[in-house]
């Protein structure tokens, strides 16, 4: 499925994974022109880095000891008389010094270098990059790695650097250097890994609501859910707070609540390759791992003292390209409604918002 998503679609899809989908307006790529994810990735930070140099990179105060003429700066007394710089007419001084090479810029200018190393990247791209890494001021090359991503702090001056920083940390990811070769990165498309696009699909999700079901739902995030199930003594001992801790917490995709009408519904994201399953050419099934989960979390959240828990909706979302499900079920006797629906992400990005939001506000009405 994930191979034929349309490239444009999958820039939208990582925009509002990234809770930045004001960011298309200002970072555009030609998808007629972009035929494959090392080239959009390419062209993207292409973009972003244009839009940083011509708003001006960030800068930080650094403190360095330098041995000056006189006195400038914070003067080191200690370091000046163990070496002895005054009758020299010198003195060893901390100086803040206002610089480009820092942490932002130093992984902006790495995760470039990377590129124009890339296997796969159209030659125009690669000597866009280039003629980028001419513009930098002086920056450091560093080692990217998990730990150096998580040691940026974005705040109001620098928050473009969001963006860019998330195209960086996807790209290093997804970068391994080329069997057989020096100094040349493969890339490994992350449409290949259920895992990865089923986190993206999520967090896609979650942040799409936010941005477009307030109205309906003005509270919407995650949210733990416990099995309700009471401690009925152990075999082994009778701890009953032991075998309460033992119990496990479930944690939704997405939760939407309208705490004025009490309606609730629960988002479970499901990516991959095949909606239905089938054995032996049977015809396919929904699968039944994921009944069980959305089934888990709509019963389970069920309080005695609240009627609205006891008509909570549960939906199972699926991103597709070809086939279209929306099915509804009553759970039993009880007011709770599970549905399974369909996106198909292989059409206009505006028929997508509509039919998402569709899917998430409509409410189905059993008639007795």
């Amino acid at each position: 499925m994930s191979s034929q998503i349309p490239i444009q679609n999958l820039y939208y899809l990582l925009l509002y994974a990234w809770d930045v989908p004001e960011q298309y307006e200002k970072v555009r790529v030609n998808a007629e022109q972009c035929h494959s994810l090392p080239n959009l990735f390419v062209q993207l930070l292409i973009g972003a880095t244009e839009r940083l140099l011509r708003q001006g990179l960030t800068q930080e105060y650094r403190y360095k000891q330098e041995t000056v003429e006189g006195l400038r700066g914070k003067l080191c007394i200690g370091e000046t008389l163990k070496y002895g710089k005054i009758p020299q007419g010198k003195t060893i001084c901390e100086i803040d010094e206002l610089t480009h090479d820092v942490l932002l810029n130093q992984i902006v200018f790495t995760t470039l270098e990377k590129t124009a190393h890339m296997a796969g990247v159209e030659v125009n791209n690669k000597e866009r990059v280039q003629k980028l890494l001419r513009r930098f001021p002086t920056t450091s090359r560093i080692s990217l790695t998990k730990e150096v991503f998580g040691r940026v702090r974005i705040h109001r001056n620098n928050r473009f650097y969001r963006f860019v920083l998330h195209l960086c940390q996807l790209l290093h990811q997804s970068l391994l250097p080329k069997e057989g070769t020096k100094g040349v990165y493969e890339f490994i498309d992350i449409t290949h890994d259920e895992r990865k696009m089923n986190l993206l699909f999520e967090r896609f999700l979650m942040n799409f609501c936010k941005q477009h079901c307030r109205t309906e739902f003005p509270e919407i995030g995650r949210s733990n859910i416990e099995f309700q199930l009471s401690p009925y003594g152990m075999v082994f001992s009778q701890d009953v707070g032991q075998s309460t801790r033992l119990l496990p917490i479930m944690q939704t995709d997405v939760t939407l609540y309208n705490p004025t009408t009490g309606r609730k519904t629960i988002l479970d994201a499901k990516y991959y390759q095949q909606t239905l399953v089938s054995r032996f050419g049977q015809q396919g099934k929904i699968r039944r791992e994921h009944l069980s989960q959305i089934l888990s979390y709509v019963l389970n959240q069920e309080k005695p003292d609240d009627p609205q828990s006891l008509q909570t909706e549960g939906i199972l979302i699926y991103p597709t390209i070809t086939e279209d499900y929306d099915i509804a079920y009553r759970y039993r006797h009880t007011d709770h409604i599970i549905r399974i629906s369909t996106i198909n992400l292989n059409q206009d990005w505006q028929k997508i918002e509509e039919r998402l939001k569709d899917i998430v506000v409509r409410k189905i009405e059993f008639v007795e």
